[in-house]
């Protein structure tokens, strides 16, 4: 049997195969890398969304075991909070938002075209909401929206809705807390609730200890129901006295803790309205002692009376001749505050101008004051 000799040839890829080859493998490779990049990063912002996600629960778990909303929001912040853990997926806290009312994150790169920044809001009613600003790449905005929604990229006039209506809700969330703090205490007479419409805490409510009533007719009723006409007495003794500053006044147990204040004949159940009333007092005489004071002719540096109280009052101003300045260089500038001009030197008669005292006058002190020694 005879066994063929083949002869195995070994040959190279020519430059030109080489050349396609290694095109073809950098066209492939523009085509997958970028595309590799931007799934790493669109993991690294799943990632962040995860751990925002737990920082919103952790903060949502704290407002349903707290007593007080309005210092929790303020003041809490999730435990697991750490920007160290985040910088790993290239996120920082954005500033100062690092409470559960305003939690931020942003991209550490300031250049970042892919990592987009995003945050979450917590209001004091315990509502979540996400915002997000999204990135320069439009591949990355369906991330973006699948954190905030139509909230993916706010315009400046909804970023100032929501930072007013979160203003809203703290300012509700605190007049509620201390009108139920004041009912909680049992307390009597007139305070202040949210008005809703108005969107203030102005809305007047009344109660006679502890329990809410209609109107203040209600706690005059109460009252009397319960301790008779004792407290009504007091009321009418001290209605022609001033409650001294300001300070709410009661008897007990005759007035069952309700608080009045007294002032020229008036009887008021806030400390508002006595103040109110009390400074409409000090107006009309600062503006009567203002109106005397320009036509009595008076000049220099005055402030208005009585003080404090309101504009007018301890307003210091410069008078002169009826007019009013309000600064000392503009007094300055007029006849009562310019200087008086110096006295005119005196003129020697004309007998007097050649005339020439003794040589003796000097020394022999029987002449002097003499016309010898003086021109008279």
């Amino acid at each position: 049997m005879k066994i063929s000799n083949i002869k195995n040839k070994n040959k190279g890829f020519t430059l030109i195969e080489l050349v396609v080859v290694i095109a073809g493998l950098a066209a492939l490779a523009s085509v997958t890398f970028p595309n590799l990049l931007n799934s790493i990063k669109l993991n690294k912002i799943e990632e962040a969304k995860a751990v925002m996600n737990g920082y919103a629960s952790d903060c949502l778990g704290k407002f349903r075991i707290s007593t007080d909303p309005v210092e929790f929001i303020e003041n809490t912040a999730p435990d697991q909070l750490d920007n160290t853990k985040l910088s790993t997926l290239g996120y920082q806290i954005d500033g100062d938002k690092n409470k559960c009312s305003h939690l931020a994150i942003k991209p550490i790169k300031e250049n970042e075209g892919e990592l987009y920044a995003f945050d979450f809001r917590m209001s004091s009613e315990g509502q979540i909401l996400k915002t997000a600003t999204p990135s320069n790449n439009p591949r990355f905005l369906n991330s973006c929206r699948g954190w905030a929604g139509q909230n993916c990229g706010l315009s400046d006039e909804q970023k100032a809705e929501f930072e007013r209506l979160a203003a809203i809700a703290k300012a509700k969330s605190e007049c509620v807390a201390n009108y139920n703090s004041w009912l909680g205490a049992g307390s009597s007479g007139e305070f202040l609730s949210w008005d809703s419409t108005n969107e203030t805490c102005t809305r007047a409510v009344f109660a006679f200890e502890g329990v809410p009533v209609n109107s203040l007719n209600a706690v005059d009723q109460a009252l009397k129901a319960k301790y008779g006409r004792a407290c009504q007495d007091w009321r009418t003794s001290k209605r022609n006295t001033i409650s001294p500053n300001g300070a709410p006044e009661t008897k007990n147990p005759e007035c069952g803790g309700v608080n009045y204040w007294f002032h020229s004949g008036n009887e008021f159940t806030t400390q508002a309205a006595w103040t109110d009333y009390d400074n409409q007092l000090k107006a009309q005489a600062c503006v009567a002692e203002r109106s005397a004071k320009l036509t009595s002719g008076f000049s220099g540096k005055h402030t208005y009376g009585p003080n404090p109280g309101p504009e007018p009052c301890g307003k210091t101003v410069w008078l002169c001749s009826g007019e009013e300045y309000n600064s000392p260089d503009a007094w300055s500038n007029t006849p009562c505050g310019r200087p008086p001009a110096p006295d005119p030197p005196p003129v020697t008669p004309a007998r007097c101008r050649k005339f020439r005292p003794n040589p003796m006058c000097s020394w022999r002190k029987s002449l002097q004051g003499t016309s010898s020694c003086v021109c008279k």
